[in-house]
Order: structure tokens, then C-alpha cells, then sequence
């Protein structure tokens, strides 16, 4: 399923939170990946939106965001190259 895009409007700031909060909070591994993209998009899309207009406690929390999703991603990748290694006979 290819990643939502989300236009950019008044709430945009909002739509990443919540992005960004149902992916830390995601159970599912097989979702995790595309929510992380989705939350990802969105954190990109509100920081070139603010890029003159905003701030600075918004643009830290936008950069502590990113930090996290890079590392769930990682951590993500890992377990399911662990799992489908295990799989294998």
C-alpha cells in the first residue's frame, strides 16, 4: 500500500502529531514500516511549511520526531529481517 500524502493546511500541525503518535504506538510489524513513511511525509511536508513561520519549540519537536522514526525504522527492519531468517529452513 503506497504511503498517503497529505496536503498541506491550517491543521497540518496537528496531522503530524497524530501521525507521528498512531506510528510510535503502532502494534502491528507488518504496518510499522508504512506508518513510519506516512508520519515521516508528513513531518517533511509541515517542516517546509514552517520553514519562515513557526516556532523554534515546533521545529525541535519536528527534529526529536524524525530522530525517533529513524530509530524505530531501524529497529523495525531489524526484527523483520530477524523473523523471515528464522522462517527459513
Amino acid at each position: 500500500m503506497p504511503a498517503r500524502h497529505i496536503s498541506c493546511n491550517d491543521s497540518f500541525s496537528a496531522e503530524w502529531q497524530k501521525l507521528y503518535l498512531s506510528t510510535i504506538l503502532e502494534a502491528d510489524n507488518n504496518k510499522l514500516l508504512e506508518r513510519i513513511s506516512e508520519a515521516r511525509c508528513a513531518i517533511y511536508d509541515r517542516a517546509e511549511e514552517i520553514l519562515t513561520d513557526s516556532s523554534d519549540k515546533e521545529r525541535r519537536s519536528l527534529s526529536s520526531a524524525l530522530q525517533t522514526l529513524r530509530i524505530l525504522e531501524e529497529v523495525a527492519r531489524r526484527q523483520r529481517s530477524e523473523a523471515s531468517r528464522i522462517q527459513r529452513p
